[in-house]
């Protein structure tokens, strides 16, 4: 099965993720560690907000790298973590976080939509998950199309729209998956708590959620659950968006697999397609016959009279 122009159902699409992540799972551990690996420095060291800043654009630029992986993976028999990491010293690297800025922007203004007051935060709150979805593939289409900036954005609302329900279903699940992982890991390093509150007194419910949100032992929590379920989860959902992309780009016949054989040989090293090299051992295969005798036709009888 290839994994590039293989028609997908949506199960298929989480099957074969899974099967990816298991098998690599090292290597893309390996890698998306070496990416998160800056923030997770800046988080120790206390540098709150530039941390929040950079984690966000690391986890956005692990799914150019996933699609880097996904790409190696297909035309080589592994997946190629160190070679990502050295593509990712090239230009594709700044392709790749000028992408994340667009969609760190994003993000934010759908944030401050929320302190808008009603009914204007519902209209800028639902533009914004749909602006989320329909930019999710944003990244594979920069890596794979070479798209930049606003165009690869553009390009993935596109995209999108030809198959909406698709993507709805996927990142759904994806988004609902990442809060339940998040929620078991938070659950496992959340210190103990005193709820002896009186539940009928609001005031008393409001001064003690924000002293539970200011506690040192809540943040640690918050800290270790967010890096861990990155660490374990987000190449996961990467390798969803990624195989989403390949099968609606498919789906359209905008996929030039031969582009891509090249593409992956020079980051790589990975040999060229199959049927390039079928074809080329076919054409070395036909032999020119030689001393072929003509045999000359019988006359007809309207010869033999003449």
């Amino acid at each position: 099965m290839n994994l590039l122009n293989f028609k997908h159902s949506i199960p298929s699409l989480f099957i074969l993720s899974l099967r990816i992540y298991q098998k690599n799972i090292l290597a893309i551990l390996f890698l998306t560690a070496a990416l998160i690996a800056p923030a997770f420095v800046m988080s120790i060291a206390g540098w709150g907000e530039t941390e929040s800043i950079v984690f966000f654009l690391s986890v956005h630029v692990l799914e150019g790298a996933i699609t880097l992986g996904v790409i190696g993976t297909a035309f080589g028999s592994f997946f190629p973590a160190l070679g990502i990491l050295r593509a990712l010293r090239s230009p594709l690297f700044l392709m790749a976080v000028h992408v994340a800025i667009l969609q760190y922007l994003l993000f934010i203004t759908g944030v401050m939509g929320l302190t808008l007051p009603f009914p204007f935060s519902i209209l800028v709150v639902s533009l914004w998950l749909g602006g989320l979805l329909l930019t999710s593939m944003a990244q594979p289409i920069c890596i794979v199309e070479g798209v930049r900036g606003m165009r690869a954005m553009a390009r993935s609302i596109q995209l999108a729209r030809g198959d909406l329900s698709r993507v709805f279903i996927v990142v759904v699940i994806s988004t609902i998956l990442q809060f339940i992982v998040f929620a078991l890991l938070f659950t496992i390093f959340m210190p103990e708590l005193n709820l002896n509150i009186e539940p009928n007194s609001n005031e008393e419910i409001t001064s003690y959620l924000a002293e539970i949100l200011s506690d040192p032992g809540i943040h640690q929590a918050i800290r270790w659950s967010q890096y861990l379920a990155s660490l374990l989860f987000y190449p996961f959902a990467s390798l969803l968006t990624t195989l989403l992309y390949f099968d609606l780009a498919n789906r359209q016949q905008v996929l030039n697999v031969d582009n891509l054989a090249h593409f992956s040989n020079q980051l790589f090293g990975t040999p060229l397609a199959e049927n390039e090299t079928d074809s080329s051992s076919a054409a070395e295969d036909v032999v020119e016959p030689k001393d072929v005798e003509i045999i000359e036709p019988e006359s007809s009888d309207e010869d033999k009279a003449k």
